[in-house]
């Protein structure tokens, strides 16, 4: 799914929801919730934009966004699913994808190439993809990759309320019977060549996001708030790491609450 994108995507989002599924600790809830989505329902917390949403039946989901904080941005989706989705473009028999015609086109150009020729995906992405992935791991429910650009960077600083946006960023998150979720952001500053200061303002700067989204009603209800708030910030060079984990016990319990909400037996 990922050989299939254009060139030059700055935000990549990959879900992997046959592998949240089949979790034991989360699949059954995950199931249910995701079941919910596709029949109309609201699962809450969520926002009104997903309601009906094709996740039900999809076994993954990669977002790309392009042109982040200008005129051209776009956002193509590409789904793993054999349903039939609306406004979709056929990709192959298990893959569809959402998006302005003028980069599904590309996409639906792109899988008949990959057919013949298996396509690469840019070496740049893959090593910034696996900044953040734990050693051992062997795999993930969600990934997040960005290469922001200056303009990208403004928006996303405006977006988030950040004082200032990383230039680059590896997200990964995985679940067992714990749940651990593990993000990198580079500090570098394009702007101030000595980057003096640079990563402790970032920390600064994820601590207070990490803080701000602790104190969200969705995320309060969910008991998850102290999992945040020890969250450990850990500067590398000019990389700083934030890793956020939530124990087996603890883990049971936001399922509990989190069943409670959906209304699941």
């Amino acid at each position: 799914m990922l050989a299939l994108l254009p060139d030059g995507a700055q935000v990549v989002v990959e879900l992997d929801l046959a592998r949240l599924r089949a979790n034991a600790a989360v699949g059954p809830l995950a199931t249910a919730a995701l079941a919910q989505l596709g029949t109309g329902g609201r699962v809450p917390g969520l926002p009104l934009t997903v309601v009906g949403s094709p996740l039900a039946s999809a076994d993954a989901v990669v977002l790309a966004a392009y042109g982040v904080g200008t005129t051209e941005a776009a956002t193509v989706t590409v789904i793993a699913t054999k349903s039939d989705v609306p406004r979709a473009t056929r990709l192959a028999p298990d893959l569809v994808a959402v998006g302005p015609d003028e980069w599904t086109s590309q996409l639906a150009t792109r899988a008949q190439l990959a057919a013949q020729h298996p396509l690469t995906i840019p070496d740049e992405l893959m090593k910034l993809r696996q900044h953040a992935q734990l050693q051992g791991s062997t795999g993930a429910v969600l990934r997040v990759t960005a290469q922001l650009s200056f303009d990208a960077r403004v928006a996303l600083a405006r977006l988030t309320g950040l004082d200032a946006a990383p230039a680059r960023i590896s997200l990964w998150g995985d679940v067992a019977d714990d749940l651990v979720i593990v993000l990198d952001a580079d500090a570098t500053d394009p702007g101030d060549q000595a980057n003096k200061g640079a990563a402790k303002r970032l920390a600064h700067t994820i601590r207070g996001a990490i803080g701000a989204l602790g104190d969200a009603p969705f995320v309060r209800s969910l008991g998850v708030g102290q999992s945040l708030d020890e969250a450990r910030l850990i500067a590398q060079g000019t990389w700083v790491r934030a890793i956020v984990a939530v124990g087996p016990s603890h883990l049971a319990r936001v399922v509990e609450r989190a069943r409670a909400m959906l209304g699941t037996p």
